[in-house]
């Protein structure tokens, strides 16, 4: 297969939109500060929309029916805080992917330096009124006095799709489900489903610095307002694994039916677990309150649980294998094959089958040092056939694999398309990546996030339309 093949919408692109701004370092080395003052205020959406929402389109903020983009910049300056974090809306276009003016989003007040706004993201109506709401991460915000080299209390920011667009909306902590904070990092991961089968959306939070390995938070919509649920440790008397504080349980989440059972369950990544850091996941069901438990030790599992693999970096969701039940794609960015040194990272990614969560098919890995294959997945149909495809991030050689989905058989065995860098190779192309749906035909668009490009003012591509650069668009996290 061909990267060219407009059926893939993989070609290159023919717009380019720049907006000056901060610097966004995260893999490679990159200056503190940024290479030229910044100030990102909120902005109100393009426009007024008359009509209610009528919620056609997943991410339809403001309710014209078209999908819009967001992506988190938490490097962003804000009013001189420096890494206060920022999330750049573009709202949608009839004729292409979002293409409007850029609407930047940041906390209410301007934000606290370090506090990373916008390092995780989730799409879904937490108010009922059909406009697609945004949750917005901001795990490194502190409340109270900062100790030194103490990492951030964490809080989620909601905002409201409306007419008008985005509105700030509630303030999510992990205090209204412990009584207090720690360096819990809440907001570190987040994912929008329906965990009960009462077509409402319920919201996931990670917060993998909790005390005792990590954990995740589970909010529903009671009336027009989420509402803390359960809080699900690897301690939780049904989930019963041996917890350590560095496991990171609940810095990856994902979300699917993985037993056709019609309500979705939470793949929870936690890829500091064990020892070594060989890492693991674990299939969460917060309504039956029941929990399985999956690493590379696991029968039915490839490979060999390593050191510093860290299996369940990366998750991504789809039926890959036809059998109308959700599997799940898994990361391990450490993994290195034969006799390499942990160190190199050449990075793996295997296809897990639900419920079983036995393999599909092989597992894919790349040769290159440092290239951290598997740092970041995603799934969706990227040619129109109805078959789920697969993209896959190797930061480190700047680059992504996509794979093409056969119908019941999971990914073709051979082939597939090596996309690479267009902005030069130190730029961790591929860093995120993300595959959505702007209505244009069948197949969907690949969205590609580089933080190091442009000197890590970072960049985004979208599909073959849009380019986005600048102004901490890394791409660190796409909703």
């Amino acid at each position: 297969m061909s990267s060219s093949r407009a059926a893939w919408r993989l070609s290159p692109l023919v717009a380019l939109i720049t907006i000056p701004g901060p610097s966004a370092p995260l893999l490679a080395a990159a200056p503190d500060a940024a290479p030229a003052p910044m100030t990102v205020r909120q902005a109100a959406a393009p426009g007024v929309i008359k009509a209610p929402c009528h919620g056609s389109a997943p991410s339809d903020f403001n309710g014209d029916g078209l999908a819009d983009l967001a992506v988190g910049a938490p490097y962003a300056r804000v009013d001189g805080r420096r890494r206060a974090g920022a999330v750049a809306v573009r709202y949608g276009d009839r004729h292409a992917a979002p293409a409007g003016p850029v609407t930047w989003l940041n906390q209410p007040g301007g934000g606290q330096a370090g506090a990373g706004f916008g390092a995780s993201l989730a799409v879904g109506d937490f108010n009922r009124d059909h406009c697609a709401d945004l949750a917005v991460g901001v795990p490194d915000q502190v409340f109270g006095v900062r100790r030194p080299g103490a990492e951030g209390n964490g809080a989620v920011q909601i905002y409201m799709g409306s007419p008008n667009g985005l509105r700030p909306g509630q303030v999510l902590t992990v205090k209204a489900l412990k009584g207090g904070y720690g360096t819990d990092r809440f907001g570190a991961a987040l994912v929008a489903a329906d965990l009960d089968h009462d077509g409402d959306a319920e919201l996931a939070v990670g917060a993998p610095g909790l005390t005792g390995g990590g954990g995740v938070a589970v909010f529903g919509l009671h009336g027009r307002t989420l509402r803390p649920g359960p809080l699900v440790t690897e301690r939780t008397s049904w989930v019963g694994q041996h917890a350590a504080e560095t496991d990171s349980f609940g810095s990856v989440l994902a979300a699917g039916d993985f037993d056709g059972d019609k309500r979705a369950e939470l793949a929870v990544g936690a890829p500091g677990d064990g020892l070594k850091t060989q890492g693991s996941i674990t299939i969460v069901d917060p309504v039956e309150r029941s929990a399985d438990y999956v690493s590379q030790d696991e029968a039915g599992v490839g490979g060999t649980p390593e050191r510093l693999d860290r299996f369940g970096a990366a998750l991504a969701v789809a039926d890959f294998d036809g059998d109308g039940r959700a599997d799940v794609a898994v990361g391990s960015p450490g993994e290195n094959s034969g006799d390499a040194p942990a160190a190199y990272s050449q990075g793996a990614v295997q296809i897990l089958a639900g419920p079983s969560m036995r393999q599909i098919g092989r597992t894919w890995s790349s040769g290159g040092k440092y290239d951290h294959f598997g740092a970041a997945i995603a799934a969706g149909d990227l040619n129109g056939d109805h078959v789920p495809d697969i993209a896959i991030g190797a930061p480190g050689r700047a680059a992504v694999r996509v794979l093409k989905g056969v119908r019941h058989q999971g990914l073709a065995a051979k082939g597939g398309s090596m996309l690479t860098s267009p902005f030069g190779s130190q730029v961790q192309f591929g860093w995120a990546v993300a595959i959505r749906h702007f209505g244009q035909g069948r197949s969907s668009d690949l969205l590609i996030g580089s933080p190091g490009a442009f000197g890590f003012t970072g960049a985004v591509t979208v599909g073959r339309t849009l380019n986005l650069q600048g102004g901490g668009l890394t791409g660190y996290s796409i909703g």
